[in-house]
C-alpha cells in the first residue's frame, strides 16, 4: 500500500482523502447487494483496457494472484475490504476516488437491472 501511495505521489493525507472521496454512503438500506458482481467485470474491464495481465495486477498491487482471480470471476460476496479496493485501484494506476465512484455505479445499474 505505502509502495503504490509513494508511486502515485501521494501523501498519507492525500491518499486517506482519495479514499474518503470514493466511499458513499449507504442512507440505511443495502444498495451493494450486487458489489461482488460488479467488482469482477469492472476490475476485468479496467485490466484489459489497460492491456494488463492478471499477474501484473497481482504485482502491481501487491495482492495475490488467486485473489484477482477470485474478484474478476465475482465471487467475492463482500466485494473485498476497502484496502483491498484501494491496492486494486492503486495497482491499475486508476483514481481511488474515480474507482470507487464508477464502481458504485455499476453496481446501481446491475441491481436496476435485476429488477
Amino acid at each position: 500500500m505505502k509502495q503504490a501511495r509513494l508511486e502515485c505521489g501521494l501523501s498519507i493525507e492525500q491518499a486517506e482523502a482519495a479514499i474518503r472521496e470514493g466511499l458513499r454512503p449507504d442512507e440505511g438500506r443495502n444498495k451493494f447487494t450486487h458489489l461482488g458482481r460488479a467488482l469482477g467485470i469492472f476490475v476485468r474491464q479496467l485490466r484489459e483496457r489497460k492491456g494488463m495481465t492478471r499477474i501484473q495486477l497481482a504485482s502491481n498491487s501487491g495482492l495475490p494472484l488467486r485473489f484477482i482471480i477470485l474478484v474478476e470471476r465475482g465471487k467475492l460476496l463482500s466485494g473485498g475490504d476497502i484496502c483491498q479496493l484501494t491496492r486494486l485501484a492503486y495497482g491499475l494506476k486508476y483514481s481511488v476516488g474515480q474507482f470507487f465512484d464508477e464502481l458504485t455505479d455499476l453496481n446501481e445499474e446491475l441491481a436496476v437491472g435485476a429488477r
